[in-house]
């Protein structure tokens, strides 16, 4: 969004600086009155894009006293990505008009975009004294806090988050009326059970920044889960989460290396320990013409998982190993409130028990998103995702024959919808026509999350075909210091 600032900030330059060209015009009697009125009264913009030529260094440095043809060479280097390029460019404009505060302002955005927190906050607090058009007085004073955000080293975060769900197949139920009992069918309908309960979150996150342009981050979080059914208690589940690692800034793209351990209980007992690690190379670009921001990573990570047996699991360490997956996702953004996201994962899980293939797989998975920010925190999300699983074995007291490759299509889509519980106080104010509560700080990130899915798992084995709806409901808080 700064980028966008940068273009338009340049435009009135080309606006401002014209008039001067055109004082100077007149005086001369060259007969150019008419194009540069144009270029004061009408877009700047357009009449950039209908008027400069392609400028060379050579052109300038042969006139370097020549307004337009400064700024043409400046919009050119704005325009083709080259900041770094473009602030000699706007320092001569300055010599040249030294009291243009327009030039200063896009002056002191290019020192900021160049990572000169020190000089760009120097320039912009100078500009900041003087007054402005309204949309570049916010714009300068937008920029003096983000430098004060980057000057905080470090960052913290708490989330928390509160609710309840009701799942309509709780116990995975399959769908048809017969299932396998050692390879033979047998006529059996299992009925499905719903089940509600609640849920909550804490999560701690911390960032802190280093290296000379503070563009690098140590990262961690801390995450601690819980659900609790009403009726299936021994599905109750506990889990903490924590992770620690680094985020490199290598000029326009990110790597990212964590380091990850977690730990569960099901039903109040050990159920699971998994350590790993994650490396990502994230990408972000933004074509100005169509007006597109373009975002890819590409990440991989290895996990070694210790299941551990108990009253609700009998058989779970048999699901020890390791797991690796790769993923590939890519985003585009559009009209600043539209984001559409397509997602490819593989995994591939073994075990450690040497005579058992029915917990290892291989999956290839892909899924769609799209999000839809309405403005003032609101945002409907969507979701789609669909696979293929397929199992190196299965149990033999379902098939009969452990060699038998069971193969699983799960699909799942959801949509979230989340609102400000702000939102809700200033509807039910009836009479007040005083909407305040936006702006208290106890209501700032604070949310409503309604949401719902269907997952259905199409297997050839019809012990595991099944699907099932759920609903849930979260209050969402976050604090930031």
């Amino acid at each position: 969004m700064r980028y966008f600032a940068i273009l338009a900030l340049s435009g009135l330059v080309w606006a401002s600086g014209s008039a001067a060209e055109q004082a100077r015009t007149m005086d001369a009697g060259s007969g150019s009155e008419t194009a540069l009125s144009v270029a004061i009264n009408d877009d700047p913009t357009k009449v950039v894009e209908s008027t400069c030529p392609v400028v060379s260094f050579a052109d300038v440095f042969a006139d370097p006293d020549n307004i337009r043809l400064n700024y043409c060479y400046l919009r050119q280097k704005v325009d083709g990505g080259e900041l770094k390029a473009a602030l000699p460019v706007v320092e001569r404009l300055l010599l040249l008009e030294p009291h243009q505060e327009q030039v200063r302002v896009l002056y002191a955005s290019l020192l900021y975009h160049n990572d000169m927190m020190s000089d760009a906050k120097r320039e912009f607090t100078g500009v900041d004294r003087v007054r402005l058009p309204q949309n570049n007085q916010t714009l300068v004073i937008d920029y003096l806090h983000k430098i004060d955000e980057l000057d905080k080293r470090l960052n913290q975060s708490l989330d928390f988050s509160l609710g309840g769900h009701f799942d309509d197949n709780r116990n995975a139920a399959p769908e048809g009326d017969t299932i396998l009992f050692y390879g033979f069918e047998f006529p059996y309908k299992i009925e499905k059970v719903d089940d509600y309960g609640t849920q909550g979150t804490a999560r701690y996150d911390i960032a802190y920044k280093f290296g000379e342009y503070r563009s690098h981050r140590v990262l961690g979080s801390l995450e601690y889960a819980r659900d609790n059914q009403a009726y299936y208690d021994n599905e109750d589940f506990a889990s903490l989460n924590s992770s620690a690692g680094a985020r490199f800034d290598l000029g326009g793209s990110d790597l990212t290396t964590l380091g990850y351990y977690s730990f569960h209980r099901l039903n109040g007992n050990s159920f699971l320990r998994s350590v790993g690690s994650q490396l990502s190379l994230s990408h972000s670009w933004y074509l100005r013409e169509q007006k597109l921001t373009y975002r890819t990573i590409a990440s991989s990570g290895w996990f070694s998982d210790t299941y551990m047996n108990s009253d609700a699991s009998q058989n779970a360490e048999m699901n020890s190993g390791d797991r690796v997956y790769a993923r590939l996702y890519g985003s585009v953004t559009f009209n600043s409130s539209q984001q559409l996201s397509l997602g490819l994962n593989y995994t591939n899980k073994n075990t450690d028990a040497p005579d058992t293939t029915d917990y290892e797989y291989n999956s290839w998975n892909a899924s769609l998103g799209h999000l839809w920010m309405f403005g003032a925190g609101h945002s409907l999300s969507t979701y789609f995702s669909g696979g293929r699983l397929s199992y190196k074995g299965t149990a033999m007291s379902i098939t009969g024959d452990p060699s038998k490759v069971r193969l699983d299509t799960p699909v799942r889509i959801s949509i979230t919808l989340e609102t400000p519980i702000a939102w809700f106080v200033d509807a039910m104010a009836i009479g007040n026509g005083d909407k305040t509560a936006a702006n208290l700080p106890g209501f700032k990130n604070f949310t409503l999350a309604l949401s719902g899915e269907y997952l259905s798992n199409h297997s050839n084995i019809p012990n595991y075909d099944y699907d099932s709806v759920r609903w849930q409901a979260l209050l969402r808080k976050r604090f930031e210091f």
